[in-house]
């Protein structure tokens, strides 16, 4: 009897835990693939290459060629110099003039297209000027086409109008964010031409009109960056002798990887970023935690990022390489950004020489430096180039 009861009781045992055990298995099965699961959709939110426009969320309350009264939002209050955009129009916008519980009036310095009325849907536009150098800028441009592996990217070729100046023969190679266009660069173009350079704004892989790439998916820089690679080399036959790289967002991750890349980066005078993702991994985590999204579904999108896009972030973190950045850097950092982590950029900077260093810091938000003070801006950028 004893030896009976001796292995009666493990038996027992073994036969209550089983289900037990196969539970537990089934919950880690389905939380491990709710966890993938939800980083293939995060994933998707970062890789995903889409071109669609915002609603027109605004109605024109009141319009009467010198001022615009408009519903009273965050964007529409904000300090500086943006653009109002509605189907068909466009228009520049200045100082804020009087608002109250409900709407506010701004100041319209230019209508560029298109008749502004009351009743009117629109958005405010960060871009400002509408879509292209001649419209939005009075500035004459060229269509040219840059070639480049997967194909020929269009691009915006604008001819330095004032070779006096002496600055015809740099180039400055302009590159806007992810899911952008050569229009949200169109802030810079127009100072770059006031002070005589050419400016040559890029297209590159995946945006409308260029190549796609072959994975149709954004490689957040790394593959974008072989694109402005051909964009230089392009400059550098058609007369530049060297060029500046102005790169905004996503466009200063494409620019600094670019430059890392060169064969002879001697042939870049000078690199500007704007708001530009310097780290993805810090970027994700800053993006995931305004989401609430939790830290494993986090690091599982970032893998699968990884995986789907064909890239590392480690080389897309710029810190890593700061010692190889041996040029003169302009970065104009905003410290309300929410949706790139600035503080990454920050670091870059404190990594780089300082006597070849330099940072003007904002708070209006993602690539708005130039909104929230034009005359700051430029003055930055002016004083920065002159140094060169």
């Amino acid at each position: 009897m004893k030896t009976t009861l001796e292995t009666d009781a493990p038996t027992r045992k073994r036969r209550w835990l089983r289900p037990v055990v196969i539970t537990i298995s089934a919950l880690l099965v389905l939380a491990l693939g709710g966890i993938a699961g939800a980083g293939w959709y995060f994933s998707g939110e970062v890789i995903n290459v889409t071109h669609e426009d915002d609603p027109y969320e605004l109605t024109v309350s009141a319009a009467d060629g010198a001022t615009v009264t408009l519903p009273l939002t965050e964007a529409t209050e904000r300090p500086g110099t943006w653009g109002l955009q509605w189907d068909g129009g466009q228009a520049v916008l200045g100082d804020v003039l009087a608002s109250d519980d409900e709407t506010v009036t701004r100041a319209v310095r230019e209508v560029l297209t298109g008749t502004l009325t009351a009743g009117t849907e629109a958005r405010i536009d960060k871009w400002t000027f509408g879509e292209d150098p001649e419209t939005g800028l009075g500035l004459a441009y060229e269509d040219v086409a840059v070639p480049a592996e997967l194909g020929d990217m269009p691009a915006w070729y604008v001819p330095s109008t004032d070779a006096a100046q002496g600055n015809a023969d740099t180039w400055v190679i302009t590159v806007h964010g992810r899911n952008a266009a050569p229009a949200e660069t169109l802030r810079g173009i127009g100072l770059y031409a006031d002070l005589g350079y050419s400016v040559l704004a890029v297209t590159y892989r995946n945006d409308e009109g260029a190549p796609k790439a072959p994975n149709g998916m954004h490689s957040l820089g790394e593959y974008e960056s072989e694109d402005v690679t051909a964009a230089i080399d392009y400059a550098l036959a058609n007369g530049a002798k060297d060029v500046i790289l102005h790169g905004w967002s996503m466009g200063g991750a494409v620019i600094a990887t670019a430059y890392r890349h060169l064969d002879d980066p001697s042939v870049v005078k000078g690199l500007v970023f704007d708001s530009p993702v310097m780290d993805w991994n810090s970027t994700l985590d800053m993006q995931a935690a305004d989401r609430n999204v939790i830290a494993p579904i986090t690091w599982a999108a970032k893998r699968i990022v990884e995986f789907r896009a064909d890239i590392d972030l480690a080389d897309l973190d710029q810190r890593n390489f700061a010692d190889e950045f041996d040029l003169p850097v302009l970065l104009y950092v905003d410290t309300a950004d929410e949706t790139v982590d600035h503080t990454a950029t920050l670091d870059f900077a404190d990594l780089l020489d300082p006597a070849q260093t330099t940072v003007m810091e904002t708070a209006s938000g993602h690539t708005a430096s130039w909104n929230e003070d034009p005359v700051a801006y430029t003055a930055t950028l002016e004083s920065y180039l002159a140094a060169l």
